[in-house]
């Protein structure tokens, strides 16, 4: 027997209690309460695994946590399900579902109880609902129009990372260990370039040596403060265009 004649052996007033609970289900689902509802158990949830990492726990509290955790991560699973039953094949058909369906998965596996970094994932669900107040959503509609910009940063930025590191290490390679190989000269630029006391214990001494190494430092660094302003030029101008609107 087919299932379409099973279906018709149904009685149809039991069809439409089944169309009304999921009518009701749906609208459970899509209400603002229900948001607020998962939004306040991701939360807890974070607060739950932030005590987790605690040294102070004692075993007793440690079960509580332990159990907590579970009972959050049920929730986690219910509502992925209620929401599959609602939304069907649709469900996948948005982004921010299946963000959400990755990270409960993820974070559901049985080795996650080990490992915190992957129950830590379901934090990252908060991103989700960001969108429903106005001065947050304007926050991330600037993060996601900065985002060419910052790429164009990063490649602008790495070009010069990379072709100083490699003038660094054939200058001053052969007498100073920081510039005695490339990953070396990589990270002595990325302590210059956040001025985390780069002129004494960086510049200074190899210009003992070099005394025109003051060109070199002055050319990073210069090169590297116009590249950034130029980016937060370009982050001003496009927030104020966001917030005019």
């Amino acid at each position: 027997m087919r299932f379409s004649d099973i279906k018709d052996l149904i009685p149809g007033k039991k069809r439409r209690k089944q169309k009304e609970d999921k009518r009701k289900l749906t609208a459970l689902v899509e209400s603002h309460k229900f948001d607020l509802f998962i939004m306040f158990i991701i939360l807890a949830d974070a607060a739950v695994l932030g005590f987790m990492t605690s040294n102070y726990i004692d075993v007793f509290m440690d079960n509580v946590l332990f159990m907590l955790d579970r009972l959050f991560m049920g929730i986690f699973i219910a509502e992925m399900l209620m929401k599959l039953y609602v939304y069907r094949k649709g469900f996948f058909k948005k982004g921010w579902n299946v963000f959400d369906f990755v990270i409960v998965a993820v974070s559901s596996v049985p080795f996650a109880s080990a490992f915190i970094v992957l129950r830590t994932f379901r934090i990252f669900r908060l991103l989700k609902y960001l969108g429903r107040f106005p001065t947050l959503n304007g926050m991330v509609e600037i993060f996601i129009k900065l985002l060419p910009n910052f790429v164009a940063l990063l490649a602008i930025m790495a070009v010069i990372f990379y072709s100083f590191a490699v003038i660094g290490v054939s200058l001053y390679g052969d007498v100073f260990k920081d510039f005695d190989c490339l990953g070396s000269a990589l990270f002595v630029l990325v302590q210059a370039f956040t001025l985390d006391g780069w002129a004494s214990s960086i510049a200074r001494p190899v210009m003992s040596v070099y005394p025109d190494a003051w060109l070199y430092f002055s050319t990073f660094i210069m090169l590297s403060l116009l590249v950034v302003t130029s980016f937060l030029m370009s982050a001003i101008s496009k927030t104020v265009s966001v917030f005019k609107r």
